[in-house]
């Protein structure tokens, strides 16, 4: 293993941090000259998250669960006292656009700060099978009048059976995308041989969406495209495989379809894209994710970007040959054949250019350790993984062009067995974090999962400074964690891996709090996260007391060092895992406020 020297990393981090993250739909004519405020909000609204993918059917034997964090609190403690509360309305839409509930709101509640909420999708609809989208509207009534400080992490979709299970997040819908123009929208799809891929779009507008959905192989090549004509809040599926409308619901769950009337090979991963038609409402969409011949499923999410012609191709290096970077993205979720809670991970990444601001995105990518030591990096002296076509490699450095994906194996870099550590995607121009996906696998039971990297450091600045943050340095949300056992025996537990991001070499102590129905159960002290390093805990060594078989939140906070966490869920009886890419809490905050940008 070849390592980069300490000087050479922090040049390289020095590089990324001097440009502003690209956020979600900021034009990149602007991107450069963003400012963020740390001035306080006094206003609050109503903002609203979508979930395109709803299944509730017992006969197929799927339930459905929405999981509400009400993550919304003034200052580092501002649950504590539960004055802080925030007001959800959850609207659901069967396929076909029908409204659950009388006056059209599925549910309306309050729910007091951290107080980790589940509600069945049955307690909305009943015994009778669903499948639609939802809308969740929520609001924070806190003693400092505010809007909600992260969307991603407000509401989330957990999918379960006998076999599998999955959980994402609802997608932003602020304000000002709430109008008919032309979105584009777009995810890398793995290789199809190897995966059923099934993109669910749901329009959640009271008019028409229409526009289409295109394939693109890893190359960029088009390989079908598919129109769809969305009536006000109906869904619809899309077969990937078949390049076509899926007949029902049931076609999505089917153990072993048959590929004979396949259409797209797709056996190197691709990009799927969505542009609604300009003047028409944009949609949201999932993309399920099943294993072939197989009743394990993950489900993962594209992102927004706005239409625009692209830059002309620059040249990233300088003259030493060194890529200057405008960005790094992170993932602590590099496993090599790593023993974690008596099972073994492995990780693969999905990096996708969807629609680059130039006409090519570069990358280049790293690996550091439990130290902060780089052990990988690629570059003209290390040779490239084959998973990666050589045309998409030069200079050492992976080039893609528009709607161009690849796939990094972590079995191809020369890892040692049973490492762990976090993966740094350095990038020029800026691009997307969403983007990037992470792809897990439990060996022992061949079981998947996928979410993807998280925001740059640039990013993480801008999130600390609102005052209601009151100057923690880290303040990371994840949910829908678990922790049970019968006996001696293990039922679910929790891979939580912490990733330090800090340009100033400042070494972490993060404290881990513990949420529940209730409110804090606990908070335990993780110890040093060195500058640079990545380390990995098992929630069921961390915890000494016994906390009881229920849904929990998972919050690291900081005061100094700039960390992030994602997690893995664990469920020993159905051998399946999930994984959630953690959020900051105030990742929304500067960006979707009361207010309509134009």
């Amino acid at each position: 293993m070849n390592t980069l020297k300490r000087r050479t990393f922090l040049s390289l981090i020095s590089q990324a941090c001097a440009a502003t993250a690209c956020l979600p739909f900021i034009d990149h004519t602007k991107a450069l000259s963003q400012t963020y405020s740390n001035s306080v909000s006094q206003t609050t609204c109503w903002l609203d998250v979508c979930a395109p993918l709803v299944i509730q059917d017992r006969e197929l034997g799927i339930d459905s669960e929405l999981v509400l964090t009400s993550d919304n609190f003034i200052g580092a403690k501002g649950y504590a006292d539960n004055l802080d509360v925030t007001e959800y309305e959850i609207y659901l839409y069967d396929t076909d656009g029908k409204p659950v509930g009388t006056d059209g709101v599925a549910k309306r509640l309050v729910v007091p700060a951290m107080h980790t909420t589940v509600i069945p999708v049955t307690d909305l609809t009943g015994s009778s099978p669903f499948w639609g989208g939802m809308r969740v509207r929520l609001k924070p009534k806190t003693r400092t009048p505010t809007h909600a400080s992260d969307l991603f992490s407000s509401a989330f979709v957990r999918w379960r059976t006998n076999n599998s299970f999955a959980k994402v997040h609802a997608n932003p819908d602020p304000l000002e995308w709430q109008r008919a123009d032309s979105f584009f929208y777009s995810m890398p799809f793995p290789p199809l041989n190897q995966y059923d891929c099934f993109y669910s779009v749901f329009n959640p507008y009271a008019e028409k969406s229409t526009g289409a959905v295109t394939l693109y192989d890893h190359f960029g090549a088009k390989l079908a495209e598919i129109p769809y004509d969305l009536k006000p809040h109906s869904s619809v599926l899309i077969d990937l495989h078949r390049a076509e409308l899926a007949d029902n619901i049931r076609d999505v769950l089917n153990e072993s379809r048959s590929h004979h009337v396949q259409k797209i090979q797709g056996t190197n991963g691709g990009t799927v894209a969505v542009t609604n038609r300009s003047g028409s409402v944009k949609n949201f969409g999932y993309l399920f994710i099943k294993q072939n011949n197989s009743k394990r499923f993950t489900i993962e999410h594209p992102i927004h970007q706005p239409p625009y012609n692209p830059l002309p191709a620059s040249t990233p290096f300088d003259a030493a040959g060194r890529m200057k970077a405008k960005n790094i993205l992170y993932t602590p979720l590099v496993f090599e054949q790593k023993s974690i809670g008596g099972i073994t991970f492995q990780s693969r990444f999905h990096l996708s250019s969807g629609a680059p601001m130039e006409e090519t995105l570069w990358l280049n990518p790293f690996i550091t350790d439990e130290r902060g030591e780089v052990v990988w990096q690629m570059g003209p002296a290390t040779k490239p993984p084959p998973s990666i076509p050589e045309k998409q490699i030069e200079r050492g450095s992976i080039k893609l062009g528009g709607q161009q994906s690849c796939i990094i194996d972590c079995s191809q870099l020369g890892l040692p067995r049973n490492f762990s550590g976090g993966l740094s995607l350095a990038i020029t121009p800026l691009s997307n974090h969403t983007l990037m996906k992470v792809e897990l696998n439990v060996v022992e039971w061949n079981a998947p999962a996928f979410t993807h990297f998280r925001p740059g450091l640039a990013s993480a600045r801008a999130y600390q400074k609102p005052a209601h943050r009151t100057g923690l340095a880290t303040d990371y949300i994840t949910t829908g964690a678990r922790l049970d056992e019968n006996g001696a025996k293990m039922l679910r537990d929790e891979v939580i891996g912490v990733m330090n991001i800090d340009d100033k070499t400042i070494a972490g102590n993060p404290t881990l709090e513990v949420f529940s129905t209730n409110g804090l159960v606990t908070r335990v002290k993780l110890g040093a996260v060195p500058p640079f390093s990545c380390r990995h805990y098992l929630l069921s060594d961390l915890l000494s007391e016994k906390i009881g078989p229920r849904d929990l939140s998972l919050r690291l906070i900081d005061e100094q060092a700039t960390l992030l966490m994602s997690i893995v869920h664990v469920d020993f009886e159905r051998h399946d895992i999930a994984a959630d890419h953690g959020s900051d809490r105030f990742s929304t905050f500067t960006e979707y406020t009361c207010g309509v940008k134009a």
